[in-house]
């Protein structure tokens, strides 16, 4: 039996292709932001690169993951992570947030109460 679907054609072939390589286009060219910043108050924290949050990210993802850990033949070297130091990005400023000193109830404030 042949096959006559749609997506087996010459065409068809080419135009998923030119879509996949014209994603892969744009996630290169406007992928990267230019600064980062941690959601602050009014904002939804996103997924971040991991570049974004260390300069040795790929050793401390290999660290977590154990990958190198069962090598008995170099031990692995100590990891000592090397985080960027993000800043929040608020989008209005809060006010301090006043607490009331805790209520007090004493007996005598109420006359028929005992």
């Amino acid at each position: 039996m042949t096959d006559t679907r749609n997506k087996s054609q010459r065409g068809d072939y080419d135009l998923e292709q030119s879509s996949h390589f014209a994603q892969i286009d744009y996630k290169t060219k406007h992928g990267a932001p230019i600064n980062t910043y941690l959601p602050g108050n009014g904002l939804i924290g996103q997924s971040v690169s991991r570049v974004s949050l260390a300069n040795n990210s790929c050793d401390i993802e290999s660290m977590l993951r154990g990958i190198g850990s069962c090598n008995l033949v170099v031990k692995q070297a100590e990891v000592v992570p090397d985080l960027r130091q993000l800043k929040p990005l608020d989008l209005f400023e809060s006010q301090a947030t006043l607490i009331p000193e805790p209520m007090v109830v004493r007996r005598e404030q109420r006359p028929h109460w005992q």
